[in-house]
This record gives structure tokens, sequence and C-alpha cells, in this order.
């Protein structure tokens, strides 16, 4: 095989060429500036403008010089060295660009887009002729533009909430203002309350977490599917609701609260608001995270560990104290460890049930929409927000992470499942039942609640809610928020999945420096509260160069980021299934990475695609605490819309709009479910033939 076969050097006109007419017609057809209202609302002196042709801004074209040299056609017949000399300097012009571009003080407008994508085709191109990476140029490109979306929409606007804590308001270098914020009393008070609330949460949530998993998968037979979906039904459940819900029972009008006080003598109505209320809503909204980690690393132990320790003359009491429970030590450190995460982001439930107990996520909440903006004081707490979230996600991640608890060898004898000690079976039964019969308590209130005239004071059962939110036609009451949020959510969850599986194969199947980095920087969006998410985005991109702030896309990419790791996991598990002999085969054949992509591993991975689909949709659906900061009246979504309600004392309509949204979304769970559920029986009938 000659050199030139062996680089595929093109056949006539060079394809840098193609990527460099693609970035001139960008830079001339298309605005380079942004535009603050738009192509078709500005006036035609602000189009020139963005256009990059009026007065000084057409010293911009400079940008295009080091372009020059590459004009020329590069003919297959080019030496290799000249080749690679080509591909070096392609390269470092875009670099150069790349560079000199990002400091455009104007904002990029849609003509950027198409340079930076040209320069990611000129990269890709540059560096596939240099042979980085086998020369795939497929996937060199999903690397590229992997590398450049984490760090413009993961890196970035990490870092951007620094700068208010450090910046006085005239724009000077302030690097102690934020000890004056920190030395209020009241904050410190948040600080602790906010760790206190979070451990306490993670607690809370592992202990029942653990109860759910061992009946679902240890004493249930028949039973398994009821106690299966009352551990998951919260994760449907949108954030504000679960807490409305525990105030319809336990609140001041609550039949609980009335039921303590006629039989119990209970005089401090108000005794659910506060530390209390918080852990309870929290509890119940974070305890199916924990049961579906403690679920699966329960089904993974091996029983036949069990069965050498009964061999062993250990009762059964022992054995689950000296060989289950320590087998589970990692799940049980990486369920309180995510939820004590999920614990200090959380500010719906705070919000409804918090009283005078003030956390960090209502503070910032109220720091960015109360009456006096204060970006200071909300970036330094979200800081602190943002360090200890990092500094729990990097003990999970590098030391819990690295830790071996393996039990599976690859032998064929797997054993029997053992039984638990009886008193602990009616321990978990007995705290299941309870478990069950407060969920139905609790979800009987929202449906209940949403049908009544006034909760506490008139249980008269009547539409009115409903009429208020979906009788006022399509383009007014819940309807444009509610068409709003399936659009955007329809749009996020495709992106995300593709995005994550897209990650997966080039973190599982490529090998190359930084690997390790890429996946570590992903994996930043579980760690980064969504509060501090939120504030960021307005903080990176509400200026200079990317203007984002109030439209749609600024609402669908805070969707997609937020969720891009659970696409990254299921494309990650989904990978791990499959003999990489198969991408070698069909390379053997010359079928190239896209196409490998495109007809192997994508059919194999629907099951994965579906699931990461429907998990990504509806959490786009119930987010709250990132895209409450980004929404704006023209781009409104469900969970703000339920917030302005819960905001107005309405409580019967965003309870009604509530329940709504928990029924569309167990129809879209089931749908799927029932894709995914043929596509299992499609592949185990074929096995089978």
């Amino acid at each position: 095989m000659s050199d030139a076969t062996a680089l595929r050097l093109p056949q006539g006109r060079d394809t840098v060429f193609i990527w460099l007419v693609i970035l001139v017609a960008g830079y001339l057809l298309l605005p380079i500036f942004s535009l603050d209202y738009g192509l078709l609302e500005s006036t035609s002196d602000e189009i020139l403008a963005a256009y990059g042709w009026s007065g000084a801004n057409i010293s911009q074209a400079w940008l295009l010089l080091p372009l020059v040299l590459l004009l020329r056609p590069v003919r297959g017949t080019a030496s290799r060295g000249r080749h690679r000399f080509d591909a070096a300097w392609a390269l470092g012009c875009a670099v150069f660009m790349v560079v000199s571009a990002a400091w455009l003080e104007r904002g990029l407008g849609y003509g950027s887009i198409v340079i930076f994508c040209a320069l990611g085709g000129v990269m890709t191109v540059a560096l596939s002729r240099l042979e980085w990476l086998g020369g795939d140029r497929f996937v060199l490109g999903s690397l590229i533009a992997i590398v450049a979306l984490i760090g413009l929409f993961i890196i970035w606007p990490s870092l951007a909430i620094f700068k208010p804590m450090i910046t006085a308001d005239d724009g000077t270098f302030a690097p102690l203002q934020f000890m004056a914020v920190l030395g209020q009393k009241h904050i410190l008070q948040v600080i602790w309350n906010s760790f206190l609330l979070s451990a306490a949460v993670g607690i809370g949530c592992t202990f029942f977490g653990m109860v759910l998993a061992i009946y679902t998968t240890r004493i249930a037979k028949r039973s398994a599917l009821l106690g299966r979906v009352f551990s998951i039904l919260p994760i449907v459940t949108p954030p504000f609701v679960v807490g409305l819900g525990v105030t319809l029972m336990m609140g001041r009008s609550g039949y609980v609260t009335e039921f303590m006080v006629n039989y119990l003598g209970l005089t401090n109505t108000n005794w659910l608001y506060g530390f209390t209320g918080i852990w309870l809503a929290q509890v119940l909204a974070f305890t199916p995270m924990s049961f579906m980690i403690l679920d699966g690393a329960i089904k993974t132990l091996h029983p036949s560990l069990e069965e050498a320790s009964y061999t062993l003359r250990a009762s059964r009491l022992q054995t689950f104290r000296r060989v289950f429970l320590p087998l589970l030590k990692p799940a049980l450190a990486n369920s309180f460890l995510i939820v004590i995460v999920q614990s200090l982001a959380d500010f719906s439930n705070p919000l409804v049930l918090g009283g005078n107990f003030d956390v960090l996520a209502t503070q910032i909440y109220f720091y960015i929409t109360g009456a006096q903006l204060d970006y200071t004081s909300a970036s330094t707490l979200g800081v602190i927000l943002l360090l200890f979230s990092l500094l729990v996600f990097c003990v999970q991640y590098l030391w819990i992470g690295k830790r071996s608890y393996v039990t599976i060898s690859g032998k064929s004898s797997r054993g029997d499942v053992q039984p638990l000690p009886v008193s602990l079976v009616w321990s978990v039964t007995a705290m299941l039942w309870v478990w069950i019969a407060f969920n139905v308590l609790l979800y009987g209130s929202i449906f209940f609640g949403s049908f009544t005239v006034n909760w506490g004071v008139d249980y008269t059962l009547t539409l009115d809610n409903f009429s208020k939110l979906f009788g006022q036609g399509f383009s007014d009451g819940a309807w444009p928020s509610l068409l709003d949020t399936l659009l955007y959510a329809g749009i996020a969850a495709p992106i995300t999945a593709i995005f994550g599986l897209l990650i997966a194969y080039v973190v599982v199947r490529q090998q190359f420096r930084g690997k390790k980095v890429i996946e570590f920087s992903t994996m930043l969006c579980f760690a980064v509260p969504g509060t501090v998410a939120g504030v960021s985005y307005i903080l990176a991109f509400n200026g200079a160069p990317v203007y984002l702030t109030g439209t749609a896309a600024i609402v669908i990419i805070s969707m997609v980021m937020r969720n891009v790791p659970v696409g990254i996991r299921a494309g990650i598990a989904g990978l791990g299934q499959l003999d990489k002999s198969l991408d070698e085969a069909s390379l053997s054949l010359r079928a190239g990475s896209l196409r490998t992509v495109l007809y192997i591993i994508l059919p194999l991975l629907r099951p994965a695609i579906l699931s990461a689909l429907i998990y990504s949709f509806v959490r786009a659906i119930t987010t709250v605490s990132a895209i409450i900061f980004l929404v704006t009246p023209d781009t409104r979504v469900a969970t703000s819309y339920i917030l302005n309600r819960v905001e107005d004392g309405e409580y019967g309509m965003a309870i009604a709009y509530g329940s709504i949204l928990i029924v569309v979304m167990l129809a879209i769970i089931f749908i799927f479910d029932a894709l995914v559920g043929e596509a299992r029986v499609a592949r185990s009938r074929a096995k089978t033939r």
C-alpha cells in the first residue's frame, strides 16, 4: 500500500478548501455579531453593524488573512511531507482564529456559529492527516465537538460563578469582598443549616432506600412490582408537588395535624415548617435515587459468599452483618454522597416548607430574584455550595470508585439466594407497608386536593382548578407553559441521548490521552448543584462573547447538560455488553466509524438509548432548580408556572397542574417501557430460533 493510499489523500479539490469556502460564506452572508432583537426586529444600521460592515467593525476581516495561504487546491499527488505541512498549517490557523475570535466584545452571531463549525472541520481534517487517532475523521470530529461543548457549557459556566465574588460593582478587582458576606451571622447559620439538613437527608434516604431494595430483591415474590412502583413514584413527581402534598397532610390545615390536635393534644400546628418538613419532603423525593443505586448493587452480590458463611456455621444475622452489609459499602457510600448533593441543590421543598429555616439554595434564589439583586452574595454562596459538592463528588469518584468489591468471578456456579434473618424480614416488610401507606395518603391528598375548592376550609369537589389552568384556550393559562415544556424536553431528550452516547463511544472504544479528563468533566454535571448551574449560566451567557440569556436555547442547553451524564452512563453500560470484535469486523470491511455506529452499534443499543431518552425527558420536565433562573415570560415552563402559583398562594391550581404532569409522565414512561420491552422480546425470540 502506498503512502498516499495510507494517508487517504483527497483526489481533486482539497477538503480544507471546502471548509474554508463554508467559513468565508458564513462570514459574508450571516451576521457575525449578535443582534439584541433578532434578525427580523432589528434596524438596518444594527444589522449592518452585526455583519461587521459598519465603521471600525470591518477590521475584524483581518481574522481571515492567515487563511489566504490555504486557498490553493491541493491535489492527491502531493508529497507526504507537503501534506503534513498543509495539515499543520491548517490546524495552526484554525486555533489562531478560535483564540482571536474568542475576544469579540459584541457577542457571537449566526455567522460566528458557521465559522466555528468550519474551523472544527479544518481541525478534523488537519488532525486526520497528521494521523492522530488513526486518522479517523468521525472520531476526531466527535472529539473536537465534545471538547468544545464541554468547555463552553460546563467548564466556562462553572468558572464564571467565581467572578462576582471577587469583583466590585464598578468592575475593579476585589479579592476579599466575599469575606463581608461570610462575616454575616445569618449567612453562617444558613451554611450550617444546609450541611446539617443534607447529612440528615442522606442518612434517611440511604436507610429507606436500603429497606426498599432489600424487600424487592430478597423478600418479595408477587409483591415486588408493588414495592418497586412505590419506590420510584416520586421520580415522576414535579419538585414542588411533594412538598405541597406533605403540606396537605401535615400543614396547619392538614388532616394529620387535625387528628393530632383533636386526639393527641398537639398545640403547635406549625410543627411541620422548618427542618422537620424539609427533611420529610426531601427523604420522600430522593429515596428513589438511593433505591436504584442499592437495588442494582444487591442484585450483583454473589450468593455463594453467603453460602460459604453458612457453611462456616454463621447465623443468618451474622451473615447479614459481616458479609451482606460490608459488600454494600460502596453502594451505601455512593447513595449517601449523591443524596447529599441533591439535598443541597434542592430549593423547591425548602421554599414551600422552610418557614424560618433558611438554606443555601433558597438564599441564592432570593439574592437573584429578590427586590435587591445581589450577585456578589449569590456568587459567594454558590461557590460554597459548588466547592462542597465537588468535594463530595471527588470523594465518591476517586476514593470509593477505586475500591474493589468484586463478587462475580465468571464461574458458572452461582448458587441460590439465601434467606435473611426472620426478624429482619418482618422489620423490612413492616417498614415497606408503612412507606406504601404514607405514599398512598400523600398522592391521594395530591389528586383529591386538586379537585377541592379550598383545602382545609371547603372540601367541595370542583373542576375550577383545572378550568382555570386549561379552560382558557391554548394561548392562556397553563397551556403555553405545558406545550413549551413538552417542546423543550422533546428537543433536549434526543440531544442528550445522542451526545451521551457519542461521549460514551469515544471514551469506551478509543484510547487517547485525556480520556479520563473528558469523562470526569462530563460527570461534573451531577456534582454541580442545579441552583449553582442556573446562576452560573446567567453569569456566563448574559454578556459577550455568547449571549443566550432570555432565549429558549439556554433552557434547552441547560436541560441537555444537566442530564447528559445519564446518556453517558447508559451508553457505557450498553457498550460494555457489546464485543469490540463487532466494531473491528465492520471496520475491516471498510465501513468506517460513522457507518459502524449507525448500522451496528445504534441498533444493538436501542434499549439503552430508549431508557436514556425517557429518563432525560422526565428529568427535563420536572427540573426546576437550574432553569428557574433562565426562564422568561416568552420561555415559560411547567415547573416555573407551578412555582408562581405557589408564591401567589394558589395551591389548588399548583396541585392540579402537578397531578396532570404526573399522569402525563407516567403515560410516557409506560409507552417507552412497552417499546423497550418489545425490543427485548424480539431479541430473545430471535435468539431462540
